[in-house]
């Protein structure tokens, strides 16, 4: 589900035991705090003005989910800072467009973010000095066009599956890679905290497995990325068009019942965010 470019963007690679997917040092929603108490000045001492644009914590929150996705879009992005906008603007569910150039244009002009124009929409992509002022230790992400499409569809289950951004717990894949280090598990596009089963004795923490399927896969490859799960997961939700919902249904089906009817496996169409399209015109591998 990663391609080597995407691989290349994933920063320190630790030797985990493959027997547990361990969980990150600092959550999402635990990173922004600290890095806001650092940027908040103290009472008794006055910032300097030579300091440049201070962050806020909705600046930090809204490139975490940039850097964590990879890259955003710019309907994307206007969906996350509407949420992470005081009430009123919370409402409306996305800021306007004007006011979303204009905080990327401060973003850009003090070097924590770039915009590309690809496959006919803008897209906004964490400088280094962004994603290191949002807590992530990731390498600036280099763009791959073929992978595009797969990002974005990716990130628009977020806004489905996550209302308020880092805050439901959402793992990302490329924070998933770097928890992987040397283990050999299949690579989902993202985890999710799920509920313990029953009868899993001595066990803590359970995930939902989320993938991202744009295209119909292999049987084999299928079959193989369930065997290969990341250790305690409880679930495995797919996220495909509705095009492939019959097709791959089956599949995976099938696939469960050959590895003894486990894991727990759902299929669902790509979520419908007001204001964003999931799909770019113009495909993408998955």
């Amino acid at each position: 589900m990663l391609s080597t470019a995407d691989a290349s963007g994933a920063a320190g690679r630790p030797s985990n035991s493959p027997g547990e997917l361990p969980r990150s040092a600092v959550s999402g929603a635990e990173a922004v705090g600290p890095v806001t108490e650092l940027l908040t000045p103290h009472a008794s001492r006055a910032r300097p003005w030579h300091a440049g644009p201070e962050a806020t914590a909705r600046d930090l929150a809204a490139l975490r989910f940039v850097g964590e996705q990879y890259a955003a879009r710019l309907d994307v992005l206007a969906v996350v800072l509407g949420r992470l906008s005081p009430g009123r603007l919370r409402a409306a569910g996305r800021l306007g467009d004007r006011t979303v150039r204009q905080r990327v244009e401060r973003w850009e002009a003090v070097g924590w973010a770039v915009r590309r124009r690809m496959l006919g929409h803008t897209w906004v992509l964490a400088t280094r000095a962004g994603l290191r002022l949002a807590g992530l230790d990731f390498d600036p992400w280099t763009p791959a066009l073929d992978r595009l499409a797969h990002h974005h569809a990716a990130a628009v289950v977020r806004l489905h599956r996550e209302p308020i951004p880092s805050q439901g717990g959402w793992v990302s894949e490329r924070e998933l890679w770097r928890r992987r280090g040397k283990a050999s598990w299949h690579l989902a596009d993202a985890a999710l905290p799920a509920a313990v089963p029953a009868g899993w004795q001595g066990i803590d923490q359970a995930w939902e497995l989320v993938e991202v399927e744009l295209h119909q896969k292999a049987r084999p490859r299928l079959v193989a990325a369930l065997r290969t799960r990341a250790p305690h997961t409880a679930a495995i939700t797919y996220y495909v068009p509705a095009v492939l919902h019959s097709a791959l249904s089956a599949q995976l089906a099938s696939a469960v019942r050959e590895l003894g009817g486990r894991p727990e496996v759902a299929v669902e169409p790509l979520p419908q965010v007001s204001g964003v399209s999931c799909l770019p015109e113009q495909g993408g591998a998955a």
